[in-house]
């Protein structure tokens, strides 16, 4: 019979998946918006900056991609975020594609 591991998050991979992670990706987003407009910003481009890395966070990211979602923050709970860095850099890769399609959104939403 085979044990099954129920682990919780603790607050520290919390704060990583649902803190650190969108602010991340809003900052990035932010300033690739904020570089594309010249400064020009309007809240039409502001609107997907803020909400995309929510979604994809709080939502997509635990629902969607379970698997990987729960070794990144459940099974590899301790380990420090340097080494989560390293392992998981196609993961990380994905996030930078996505935060650039979303200033690219953000952009087509700007001047829609």
């Amino acid at each position: 019979m085979e044990q099954h591991d129920e682990r919780k998050m603790d607050l520290r991979n919390k704060f990583q998946a649902f803190v650190l992670i969108p602010v991340i990706i809003m900052i990035v987003a932010w300033v690739l918006y904020f570089i594309f407009t010249l400064g020009q910003m309007n809240y039409q481009g502001v609107i997907p900056v803020i909400a995309a890395p929510l979604i994809i966070c709080w939502v997509c990211n635990p629902f969607f991609e379970i698997n990987e979602y729960k070794e990144m923050f459940y099974e590899d709970a301790d380990m420090p975020i340097k080494n989560k860095i390293m392992k998981y850099r196609p993961t990380l890769a994905g996030y930078a594609v996505t935060t650039m399609g979303i200033a690219v959104c953000a952009l087509i939403m700007h001047h829609g």
